[in-house]
């Protein structure tokens, strides 16, 4: 299946070239083998101390039926890192209605790019274990930010969540590049980790 997915084949590619040793697991929404409807579905990364996720669908998977060449659909996929203990093998339900959701979002018309910010009234995934991590910041994803595709240029967004106190000062601010700033000192790679502590600028 994957030889008739060139775009698919790309991102699968280039994140083996980043950990070739890591298989993903396939998570599939559309089932019926129907797309257009939002997410085809997540590659889930199991690595050591976090899963990796990036979907796929959001852009052009198989031919190219877009009027704009250099770009593939939309133009870009989501990623987001969140903690994993050693020999979990279950993908957490609620970043995968995290992502879900959110490309639902964008498919029904809301802008979303790099520095833009989403406040939730609930705690992410309608998880109540995430407790105050109510917020998601976009930021360029912190190991591959875009790559070339048969179908043309595919972006790679990282979805970062934030505690309450970290939203309502985003909110406040009117931008969110000072906190982004100080989660990256703090953590370089980035990871929606709810039992963090928050940052205060």
């Amino acid at each position: 299946m994957l030889e008739m997915l060139p775009g698919l084949v790309r991102i699968y590619e280039e994140w083996a070239e980043r950990y070739p040793d890591v298989q993903p697991l396939t998570v599939q929404f559309a089932a019926d083998g129907k797309s257009g409807g939002g997410l085809d579905g997540v590659l889930a990364y199991p690595l050591d101390g976090h899963w990796l996720l990036v979907t796929f669908g959001l852009t052009e998977l198989g031919e190219k039926t877009s009027e704009e060449a250099r770009v593939s659909g939309s133009g870009f996929e989501f990623t987001c890192r969140v903690p994993r203990e050693d020999g979990d093998e279950a993908v957490p339900s609620w970043v995968l209605r995290v992502l879900h959701a959110l490309a639902d979002r964008f498919l029904a018309g809301i802008d979303l790019d790099v520095g833009h910010w989403i406040l939730t009234p609930s705690p992410l995934g309608g998880e109540p274990a995430n407790g105050d991590m109510t917020s998601l910041v976009i930021v360029p994803d912190v190991e591959i930010r875009a790559i070339d595709t048969p179908n043309g240029i595919v972006l790679f967004f990282q979805l970062v969540g934030l505690k309450a106190e970290e939203g309502a000062a985003v909110q406040e601010a009117g931008t969110a590049a000072p906190l982004v700033a100080l989660l990256r000192d703090r953590d370089p790679k980035m990871l929606t980790d709810p039992s963090r502590d928050a940052v205060r600028l």
